[in-house]
């Protein structure tokens, strides 16, 4: 049996029932071979400039070399723990890296979506997986929460395959920060509001447990960087009990949809509790622009219209400190890329574009 993914084979038979598309070197995507499925594969995932020689590649598979292929048995065991009929399945293939996993979309038999599926294995992985079923859980049993989450349908957690089954949220892609994700976060930290010490947050705890690993392991301009900023966080937040909130942690445009008046949320892996309630906001406003590799400058400004907009909408108390807090937001992040990467190193456009705003605030900027 040749492994073509994870939940993908090479066929028995010369034509398999679905296509891996390889880009630069690796498989990327795979789609049913029915243009439907790949019609419905190209309208969740939204593959950004990829869309159209992906499109190419499955619309002319033979002229273009692309590899058939079928499901492999784990495909089949996620099937079966669902235990509900499904039809096609095309699936978005994880970079590679500590966290890496696919998302499948398994389809109904009118090329509709029916569950979102995100798979893995390894340790790491299965912690994810674990940390998003409990908060969706947690979520879909708070009724100003419930309807702006997936509904959990299944999760597994064993030795060679970890997944969590969710029902997909429809609605629209917004890249602008308003009032709909706004009300969204109003409720959801109000739902976790503590006053506590940064000392004895998870978030201090999360920040010192990763800096202990890194210990030794960072450049010097890194270890620098890190001391004066933890220095300044340390000074401006310690001491008096201040808010903390839950927070996402992941809160970008493509992981919310906005439909009926409402953003509805998903990929809840990385959300906790005892965070600063800036973070989310920071994150969903700089998160694209530093994948995109945008200028210092731009995203600045962009951090600069975002407190201010907090301000007007979340108030005093959520904005106290609020550099300090973009400091810590962009420290907390940071050291999770770097602790990732701590067994290979290298190159990295968030850690690399966020030491630029690191750097801005701890030389030109007060708290």
């Amino acid at each position: 049996m040749v492994e073509v993914s994870r939940f993908y084979r090479a066929p028995d038979q010369p034509s398999g029932t679905h296509l891996a598309l390889r880009w630069n070197g690796r498989v990327r995507f795979i789609v049913p071979r029915d243009a439907a499925g790949q019609k419905a594969c190209w309208k969740l995932f939204h593959p950004g400039r990829l869309e159209f020689p992906l499109r190419a590649m499955a619309r002319l598979p033979r002229l273009l070399g692309v590899a058939s292929c079928v499901e492999d048995d784990k495909m089949v065991s996620i099937r079966q723990a669902i235990g509900k009929e499904a039809g096609w399945s095309c699936c978005r293939i994880g970079a590679p890296g500590p966290w890496s996993k696919d998302t499948i979309l398994l389809l109904d038999h009118s090329a509709e979506p029916l569950y979102i599926v995100k798979a893995g294995a390894g340790e790491a992985v299965d912690s994810l997986l674990r940390n998003e079923a409990e908060w969706l859980h947690t979520l879909r049993g708070q009724a100003p929460l419930a309807g702006h989450v997936p509904e959990l349908i299944a999760h597994r957690s064993v030795e060679d395959l970890s997944f969590v089954a969710e029902s997909p949220l429809p609605g629209k892609l917004d890249y602008n920060f308003g009032e709909l994700h706004i009300a969204f976060l109003r409720k959801f930290q109000e739902n976790s509001r503590q006053t506590i010490r940064l000392e004895d947050s998870r978030l201090y705890r999360n920040l010192h447990s990763r800096l202990k690993d890194l210990d030794g392991l960072l450049t010097q301009a890194w270890s620098i960087r890190i001391e004066t900023a933890m220095q300044r966080i340390e000074q401006s937040l310690s001491g008096p009990p201040s808010l903390f909130v839950a927070a996402h942690n992941d809160f970008t445009p493509w992981n919310i949809r906005v439909q009926s008046g409402s953003a509805r949320i998903f990929d809840w892996e990385y959300a906790d509790y005892e965070q600063l309630p800036l973070f989310d906001p920071l994150h969903f406003a700089l998160m694209p622009m530093v994948l995109k590799s945008r200028p210092k400058g731009d995203m600045i400004q962009q951090m600069r219209n975002t407190l201010q907009l907090c301000r007007q909408q979340l108030g005093p108390e959520a904005c106290y400190k609020e550099y300090s807090q973009a400091l810590a937001y962009l420290m907390n992040h940071c050291t999770l890329y770097l602790w990732g990467a701590r067994k290979e190193p290298g190159p990295n456009c968030v850690v690399d574009g966020y030491a630029h705003i690191i750097d801005h605030i701890l030389y030109n900027q007060k708290s």
